[in-house]
Parts: C-alpha cells; structure tokens; sequence
C-alpha cells in the first residue's frame, strides 16, 4: 500500500529580482509524519514556508496538500495551521483572543472556540494565562501563545517556521519536547523549519535539507545524523559542528594526503575516475586523545579553548590544516593537565566519510592507516 503524504512540493522555484532562492524543490511529509526542513541561515526556509502557506506565490511548481492542488489557492482556503519565525502577537488583547483569533476568523461556534481554545492552553500549559495581556507574560510564554494559536484550529497541515528560534536553550529544549509530544497527541502532519542544529534530531520523524536552493537530501531522522549522503546534511545537524578536510587522491588513486595524515584507499575502485580530491567528515567526537587504538591516525595540533559544557568538553585546535573542534568526556579533560598546548590527537580512518568536492555525495569508499 502506497503511504500517502499529506504535503507534496514538486518543482518549486522562486526568484525576487535577480536573486534565486528556490531551485527546484521537491519534499514530501507523510500522513501524521513530523517532516524537519533544516538549513544554514539565508538558504531559503522561510520563503519555502510562505510559498507551501500560500503568502508567497510560486514562479514555477506545485504545492499538493493531502490529494489538492492547492498552487493557485489562497492562505485561507489552504487550511493550514502556520506559526511564523516572530510572535505576530495582538499585544493589546488577551491571550485567550490572540489564540481563538483562527477560529473567529473561520466563523465558528463560541461553545467550540471556549472548548478548543481551553484545551490547546492546557495541552501548552499556559491555560492559567488566559486573561492575560500578550504584553504582560513573559518570551517564552508568548512563544507558546503563538504556537497554540497556530495550532487551535484542525488543519491537514501545520507548517512551523523555526518557531522557538531566539529563546534560551532550557526553554527551546522544553518546548521542542512539548511540540513532539503535541503532534504525537492530535496525530497531525508538522512540516518544521530550522537552523538549529540539534532540534532535527530532537523532533523529526523524517529530516530534509535545504541548500543551494535546493533539498539535498532526505532521510529518517535516525539515519540522518549516523550516515549522512550530503556533506550538506552532515554541516547542519550535530553540535558541535562537523569538521571538513579536502585532501587530493594520490599514488594511483591508492591514497588520499592532506597535511595532517596520509590514507589508504581500502576500495580504490570506489573513487570516481574523475575525481582527483576529496572531502573528509570528521566528526568531533570521534577525534581522540591518549590511548589511541592500533588502527589510528595521529596529527600535531595546539589547544587553542575548552568549553567545559557538563558531560562533554569541546576543544578547539588549531592544525596544519586549520580550525578543527574535538568534544571528549569532560570527566577526562579535567583530570588530565596534558591536553594544552602543542598535543598529539587521532582519529580512526574507519569512521572518516569521504563526499565529492563538486556533488557533496557520499562515496562508497573506506580508509586505513597508510604504511607509508
């Protein structure tokens, strides 16, 4: 049986002047799925957020919700339920009205707005909140108002424009939970946009990219961290952020050389034959210090900062190579009075993921330490 999605973009393209912000996109969000569009800022999110809600028209493309084109049709006949990047909030009126102002809008029963209205505060916990101004309660609390009044009226669709952006990390962490848990619990498609680099992970079911103007990639969440098949994928999610290095393919295409190590291609076969370098993922946490395993690579670098962050300390090194970022257990860094200055570090070639430099692809290709 074939999964129905109750959004489908095809094709999508929008220009203002001369600046192309969407290429040719092409996404789709399951039936009751949370779908994560993420993306490094300016790629284009929020405009891919209008255009779906219908406050952008298209240059080309189609927008399907549920079985519907809905390209040509207005905000209103869309039925989506849309929470902006900012508040939007009447500061003037009560929470209570700020969140029935869709339902009042749509002409419904005030019986059924009082019930609907009651139950989405309860659900966001701010229904003690009601009789509030909006300029009364606090950033967070507004955040929640306007999630809720984003969210009160039954929708085929909500669409969440990176809605907890600006808020301080406890309070995100808490209201990204409380959203997953909100679309668990009315069993709703969430389309959510992005820039941060932890809350795909937190809350997708399924996670896309955006860059270039385009989706890069699509991928289950679960997927998306571990094996990514973009080198866009693997820059925006994880904190910290991944490290790159370009190195060029040598000796017949038998080893990849940058100035920290040299490589051996296990698989040269794997290689494509035009290609003549390659883009390295290392991600921090699997760059090592002391009691390294037989099959490591080492290299020189200077500890420039540790950030001591609780469970993890991030260090920042500067290499031959330039800036690259270890997170090892805290635990260990305060007890060892080593790790500064010049330090040896390591990594294990078998957990190093090689892209294209010009397609951003994975390729098929692993690495050991070369004999050389």
């Amino acid at each position: 049986m074939t999964e129905r999605n109750s959004l489908s973009v095809t094709g999508v393209r929008k220009s203002f002047g001369r600046d192309r912000i969407l290429e040719d996109v092409n996404v789709a969000a399951g039936e009751a799925q949370l779908l994560v569009i993420c993306g490094l800022p300016s790629t284009g999110k929020t405009t891919l957020a209008r255009v779906i809600c219908g406050l952008e028209q298209a240059d080309a493309g189609q927008v399907h919700i549920a079985d519907q084109d809905v390209t040509g049709l207005k905000p209103a006949a869309r039925n989506i339920g849309y929470v902006p990047q900012s508040f939007a909030l009447f500061p003037n009126m009560s929470v209570y009205k700020n969140i029935a102002y869709p339902l009042l809008r749509a002409r419904q029963k005030k019986s059924d707005i009082v019930s609907q209205v009651r139950h989405m505060a309860e659900m966001l916990g701010i229904d003690s909140l009601l009789d509030k101004r909006v300029d009364q309660i606090s950033g967070g609390q507004k955040q929640r108002v306007a999630i809720a009044r984003g969210l009160v009226k039954k929708c085929a669709l909500y669409v969440l424009d990176d809605p907890l952006v600006g808020l301080d990390f406890k309070l995100r962490e808490q209201l990204a939970l409380d959203l997953r848990l909100l679309q668990k619990q009315i069993g709703a498609t969430f389309v959510y946009l992005t820039g941060d680099p932890l809350e795909p992970l937190m809350l997708g079911d399924n996670v896309a990219v955006l860059a270039g103007g385009r989706i890069q990639e699509t991928a289950a969440a679960v997927d998306a961290y571990k094996s990514p098949q973009s080198d866009a994928m693997a820059r925006v999610l994880g904190l910290p952020r991944a490290n790159f290095v370009e190195a060029p393919i040598t000796d017949a295409r038998r080893r990849v050389a940058c100035d920290l190590f040299t490589l051996e291609v296990v698989d040269p076969a794997a290689l494509p034959r035009s290609a003549d370098r390659i883009r390295m993922l290392i991600r921090p946490e699997h760059v090592g210090y002391g009691d390294p395993p037989p099959d490591a690579v080492h290299f020189s670098a200077e500890v420039r900062l540790i950030e001591d962050i609780g469970v993890d300390s991030v260090i920042h090194l500067q290499t031959a190579v330039g800036k690259l970022v270890a997170c090892l257990p805290s635990a260990r860094v305060r007890a060892s009075d080593a790790l500064r200055g010049t330090v040896r570090m390591w990594v294990r070639p078998a957990r190093i993921r090689a892209y294209g430099i010009d397609s951003g692809r994975v390729m098929k290709c692993t690495f050991r330490a070369s004999e050389q």
